[in-house]
């Protein structure tokens, strides 16, 4: 889609001004300050795999494996629901038909399944990072397949986590809204994650510095676009970078700010320490880009407070600005091998300098996210632009410095995102209470959702991205404020142990013995979403159409699948605005295998061959909008009586001419339909998806 096909879809208009009068009680202005705390290099589903109520392991909806059909019995293999897993007898796990399970020639059954890496056992706080760069993400993306992980980043990319190994973090989450869709940027490293995260780009034209698909190796100036600090500096709305100042990017773990302030590598900051004049250099001051290091009062940095010092000073005495970015030093980013302990500590001791005064705190909202996803593997599928979207592809051999050579020789492009999944936890007194929100957020989510608060708008950020992407307003509920402060584990006493037994368990590695992973059974609640997709199909017999339509109230990124007769896909990105509607035709020869995914576990599925013509399958949304119904309906074109099956047993005929009607019936508003044909006309259709209403749900 191009930009003109994306103007204006999902984007809303910028608020008027960034300096409100008294607020009106149960709106965003009630919020009076914005902390954002992003972290370093995890994935969701080594987070949050196995927490309850997300789309985690036991996700129902998982991209079908090519490698995995035949062992797994075909297309309709699934994990039985989402939240529960399974451990199969048996000298190997029953593959689960998924991309749950990787590749992996050198595990002795062809495939890898995630495996928990048992802090308590071995050193799992301690484990070195993974490959994280530009290239080896893209492989592991594999056009869409999401089936080379361990290829590109070793069998150590599949292990996680459970709430026994970060138990704070856990208990946030349950605690606030946890976002179980939220991206990455860029498909490679920190420093691009962070440029989006702060600026809504990385340059891809290269005009200005760009385009940024790598690490700098230092500190030295090369950008010269505009930053959104410099945005918010430009419209009188305070803000500050706190960062350890002690030094920069510092081999002592503990302090510094391990390269994590990306505004450093801007011309204009620099510019701006340069200044005699102090309007001019207040820009530099804000943004912690300082001329020289001061000397260490605290030898190792083992104090929090001591690298907090200046957060928790500006919160003691009231002089926390609008918007605040927080920037950790190594030991405390959680980026491995730093420890995930210490990255709670860390989270914990900003919480407790917000909460020690009633009134910041019923006023703030804090944003902790990670950049991204180091090697870790995560099996949710980002939404990627499709081919020919301004501002989001570049060659796959890219570097930091410009474009190299293309990456074969029809000089094919690659996306540069959306990238993997990575946690992100909303901690605000409207986000209270174990919320999980569906919505597809990446990195520039955060600018967008200050965009609406301040009215200072960002036009870095692709029209792509405002497309598919939203804006965080969907995590809160302004008219129903809790300010009540939860019970969390205690991560000071976490860390202790820590240091008392890490350093005596051996390093982890992938398990010989492999087992499908458990996801803890039960429900979240879940926030609305803008979604309502309707995907059907209609076979002839040279093509089949596949009819996208979109009645929610924001865009929404298709990912289709055509699956041929030696399992690979043909894979396709489909935007469709709000309110529209969208059809796209496959050609098949002998038998046809697609599946259609989209946001929130939607999932449609459509497979036959030529006995199966003559029987037109379609949907549509019918009731209202509180009580909405998706209705199938079943067209017999052919001249003679057409029977199938509704789920496993009910039969249904349908005689020649006739159309039947089937509400496909909900629970809680989630359903899941299959139409599978008998005798000699085969065919199958599957719909899964949810039903919104605009009113609070729950997860599956």
């Amino acid at each position: 889609m191009g930009a003109a096909g994306l103007a204006g879809i999902g984007a809303r208009p910028g608020r008027a001004a960034p300096v409100r009068a008294a607020p009106h009680r149960g709106s965003l202005d009630d919020v009076r300050h914005v902390v954002i705390l992003m972290q370093e290099n995890r994935s969701f589903d080594h987070y949050f795999g196995t927490m309850a109520g997300v789309r985690g392991f036991g996700d129902p909806t998982a991209l079908r494996s090519s490698a995995g059909r035949a062992a797994a019995g075909g297309s309709g293999a699934r994990f039985a629901g989402r939240g529960v897993g399974s451990v199969l007898p048996g000298p190997a796990p029953r593959h689960p038909g998924t991309v749950l399970a990787q590749p992996d020639t050198g595990s002795g059954i062809g495939y890898r399944l995630p495996f928990r890496i048992d802090t308590h056992v071995v050193d799992g706080q301690d484990m070195s990072d993974l490959k994280h760069d530009w290239a080896s993400t893209h492989r592991a993306w594999a056009g869409g397949a999401y089936d080379g992980w361990v290829a590109a980043k070793s069998a150590m990319t599949m292990g996680y986590f459970t709430e026994a190994d970060i138990p704070f973090h856990r208990a946030l989450a349950r605690a606030f809204t946890l976002c179980d869709h939220y991206f990455c940027s860029i498909q490679g490293p920190t420093t691009p994650n962070r440029l989006y995260h702060w600026t809504g780009t990385i340059d891809p034209e290269g005009r200005r510095g760009g385009p940024a698909t790598d690490n700098p190796p230092d500190y030295r100036p090369v950008f010269d676009w505009t930053t959104y600090p410099e945005r918010l500096e430009q419209a009188g709305v305070s803000w500050q970078v706190y960062a350890d100042d002690v030094a920069g990017d510092t081999d002592q773990m503990f302090l510094g700010d391990f390269g994590d302030n990306p505004l450093w590598l801007f011309r204009a900051y620099h510019e701006a320490l340069n200044s005699e004049d102090p309007a001019v250099r207040r820009l530099a001051d804000r943004a912690n880009v300082t001329g020289s290091w001061p000397l260490a009062t605290d030898e190792n940095g083992r104090s929090i407070d001591y690298v907090l010092r200046q957060f928790i000073s500006a919160c003691r005495t009231h002089s926390l600005p609008q918007v605040s970015w927080i920037v950790a030093p190594q030991g405390y980013s959680e980026h491995p091998a730093a420890r995930p302990v210490d990255g709670e500590a860390y989270v914990q001791r900003v919480l407790q300098a917000l909460w020690a005064d009633p009134e910041l705190w019923r006023s703030t909202v804090l944003l902790i996210n990670f950049d991204e996803n180091d090697g870790l593997f995560d099996h949710l599928v980002p939404p990627t632009a499709p081919p020919g979207t301004p501002g989001e592809q570049l060659p796959l051999a890219q570097t930091g410095a410009g474009v190299a050579a293309r990456d074969d020789a029809r000089g094919a492009l690659t996306p540069i995102g959306l990238g993997p999944r990575v946690p992100m936890i909303v901690v605000s007194p409207w986000s209270r209470g174990g919320w999980v929100d569906s919505q597809v957020f990446d990195h520039t989510s955060v600018l967008r959702f200050l965009e609406q608060w301040t009215g200072v708008r960002e036009p870095n950020i692709s029209a792509w991205r405002r497309a598919v992407c939203g804006d965080l307003l969907s995590c809160f509920d302004f008219e129903n404020p809790d300010t009540s402060i939860p019970s969390l584990p205690n991560a000071k006493a976490l860390r202790a142990q820590a240091d008392r037994t890490q350093s005596k368990l051996p390093t982890p590695a992938p398990p010989v013995k492999q087992a499908v992973p458990h996801q803890d059974p039960g429900h979240a609640k879940a926030r609305p979403l803008p979604y309502q997709p309707i995907v059907w199909a209609e076979a002839s017999g040279a093509k089949l159409t596949l009819h996208l339509a979109n009645q929610g109230r924001e865009a929404i990124a298709f990912q289709v699948y055509a699956f041929g007769a030696e399992g690979g896909a043909r894979v396709s990105q489909i935007v469709v605005g709000a309110g529209g509607a969208m059809s796209r035709e496959i050609a098949w020869s002998g038998s046809y295998d697609v599946e259609v995914y989209a946001p929130n576990g939607f999932r449609f599925s459509a497979a036959g061959g030529p006995e199966g013509l003559g029987v037109a399958v379609s949907a549509a949304l019918s009731g209202t909008a509180a009580t909405p119904v998706l209705v199938v309906s079943v067209r017999n074109a052919t001249p003679t009586p057409v029977t199938f099956l509704v789920g496993d047993a009910d039969r249904v005929t349908v005689s020649p001419g006739e159309v039947r009607e089937l509400p496909v019936p909900a629970s809680d508003g989630w359903y899941d339909l299959t139409l599978t044909g008998t005798g000699p006309a085969t065919w199958s259709r599957r719909f899964t998806g949810h039903l919104e209403n605009g009113r609070p749900s729950r997860t599956w």
